[in-house]
């Protein structure tokens, strides 16, 4: 009996332990991915090697989807996809859809949100007008209809309808996922000088606030509902050089928006910001916010592993992992992973893309749904035009360039005028040599503006150029004029007070007459007011303003070159506009 005593007790003594605690839960890995300003390339695009050669394919969404595919099987399908806005404005098969294709491919890839760029709004009601012309027709009627379209949400924390106050119904401010129990709340911003670089007609009802104290308030509020990682999704980005050393923060331009906003958030507002707008590059941590932002016409993503406690709710910082920013590519050249044919390595050969285990193929089910798209519009891309050029013509948003010289000498043409004038925010592409077609006219002028001619004073054209040059936005492109900007004038100012408008005269060397009238043919985009042209233009009487509806500016430019005669043309800049103390040459669009 004694002996079964120290045997009963051990038992009754186990019986009565507390259990074990549980294992610590593993962080959950959330990989994020981000495009920006696609601007309806959503086929992709093709370049020339350097020194001839076949054409090369890259971009597109259908092959974009192939390595979300693969980061969703390495990360058990924990993968969010954001776009930080510009997404359907651009193409020929993008814009005579309204962006429809765009919608539909990204819902197929699976995007979890969109931020709501500038060029959403451009193409008004819809229909073939770019802005709302009757009574009945709904600015946003285009916008509306891919925003039903979508099974993502549009973004924008700081958007508000003037009418109601709230944040219009076609829009949320932020939505939340969960991934595997790790709880991410997703913020889109818009932005705040979006009336000054689209239609301004068709936002009249709408107003961009601020960008700041959106991000922070409604961080705030997905922090209450239990978010543990803030993504913000915003077109509002930055331009930086060094894209290796992410702490190398002395590499990016100080006075982008985007720069500006993420240095003044308060420290553990955010987590990752995804930017937007400017055409360049980021892959920074910036005031401790991870800061990417990929190259722009569906070419390349951008994307992070986040690894989120969900016992404290949190990023946990060290284990994050920024990813280099990814070119989409079938085939690379062999020991890259980039398929650019103008960098490629001396006797590098085309191998198939590798990227995660996975070969990238286009992926079918987005293939099939933007083929009845590109079938629709290729009669008409490919379309003959009878004018050649001997080299390519380059734009540039802060400089004369040979393409701006172009156009507007040919829309001076066109009019009939004394001066011809080009945002240089509406020239978006470079226009290739060779025999071209309507669809290399298009990619260079693919907004819906109209022609106008306009009688204006010298003083009114002297202060058009005056407010266009601050530095903010892209210069006017002339044609009969010539002019000279100082960029180390009045940098302490505001941009829109900024005076560094040295001269102007008339391309002979004559100077312009004050209160003389000139006819100057533009786009309808500027007599509206757009890019800082408001001050020059709110002086004009409507009497002397003449816009005509009948085809839009591409096709009269068109229409010039072919009664100028076939060319074959080359590209020239002639000093229309001289630079004194130039500054670094940022783009914005």
């Amino acid at each position: 009996m004694k002996r079964l005593l120290f045997p009963l007790l051990l038992v009754l003594g186990c019986a009565t332990a507390p259990p074990a605690p549980p294992p610590p839960a593993q962080p959950v890995r959330v990989t994020v991915v981000g495009t920006t300003d696609v601007h309806g390339w959503f086929n992709g695009r093709v370049e020339v090697p350097r020194g001839g050669g076949e054409p090369l394919p890259y971009g597109g969404l259908a092959l974009l989807a192939s390595y979300v595919d693969a980061l969703r099987a390495e990360t058990g399908g924990r993968v969010i996809v954001v776009d930080s806005g510009d997404m359907f404005q651009g193409t020929l098969e993008s814009n005579l859809f309204e962006g429809e294709p765009v919608v539909r491919a990204y819902n197929a890839i699976g995007y979890t949100g969109a931020a709501v760029g500038n060029h959403e709004f451009d193409f008004g009601p819809v229909g073939p007008d770019a802005v709302a012309n009757d009574p009945g027709e709904d600015p946003l009627g285009a916008l509306r209809k891919n925003a039903k379209l979508a099974t993502f949400p549009y973004l924008s924390a700081n958007l508000i309808d003037r009418a109601t106050g709230k944040t219009p119904d076609w829009v949320k401010k932020s939505v939340i996922v969960d991934m595997g129990g790790a709880k991410i709340g997703i913020i889109g911003l818009s932005l705040q000088d979006t009336p000054n670089v689209t239609m301004e007609a068709n936002v009249r009802g709408l107003e961009f606030t601020d960008p700041l104290a959106a991000a922070i308030d409604e961080a705030a509020a997905l922090r209450a509902a239990g978010a543990g990682a803030i993504v913000v999704a915003a077109h509002i980005g930055g331009r930086c050089r060094d894209m290796q050393d992410v702490l190398a923060v002395g590499s990016c331009e100080k006075d982008q928006e985007g720069m500006r906003l993420i240095g003044a958030l308060p420290p553990g507002t955010i987590d990752v910001y995804f930017g937007g707008h400017t055409h360049a590059r980021m892959r920074q941590i910036i005031n401790g916010v991870v800061v990417l932002q990929a190259l722009p016409f569906s070419q390349e993503f951008s994307s992070v592993d986040l690894f989120v406690d969900t016992e404290a709710n949190r990023v946990i910082v060290e284990r994050t992992n920024i990813r280099p920013h990814t070119m989409i590519c079938r085939v690379v050249y062999s020991g890259t992973e980039r398929c650019d044919a103008r960098s490629a390595p001396a006797g590098a050969t085309l191998v198939p893309r590798i990227f995660n285990g996975k070969a990238i193929e286009p992926d079918p089910d987005v293939t099939a749904i933007v083929a009845p798209y590109l079938q629709r519009v290729a009669e008409k891309r490919n379309q003959k035009i009878g004018i050649t050029t001997t080299a390519p013509f380059t734009r540039n948003y802060m400089r004369e360039s040979a393409l701006g010289n172009f156009l507007t000498d040919a829309l001076r043409d066109w009019g009939g005028a004394d001066i011809a004038l080009i945002n240089s925010g509406g020239i978006r592409a470079n226009l290739r040599a060779g025999e071209l077609v309507y669809g290399d006219i298009f990619e260079v002028s693919p907004f819906d503006n109209y022609p106008a001619i306009v009688s204006m004073t010298g003083d009114q054209i002297t202060e058009g150029l005056r407010a266009t040059t601050g530095g903010e936005r892209g210069i006017l492109q002339t044609s009969g004029l010539r002019y000279v900007i100082d960029e180390a004038r009045d940098t302490d100012k505001p941009a829109a007070e900024r005076n560094r408008l040295v001269s102007v005269t008339l391309e002979n060397g004559q100077p312009l007459e004050p209160q003389k009238l000139y006819r100057v043919v533009m786009p309808d985009f500027l007599v509206g007011g757009g890019d800082a042209m408001g001050s020059a233009m709110s002086t004009v009487p409507a009497d002397r303003i003449r816009i005509d509806q009948k085809r839009p500016m591409r096709d009269v430019i068109i229409e010039a070159l072919q009664k100028r005669g076939p060319g074959p043309y080359a590209p020239k800049v002639e000093e229309r506009i001289k630079i004194l103390n130039a500054r670094p040459n940022a783009r914005q669009d």
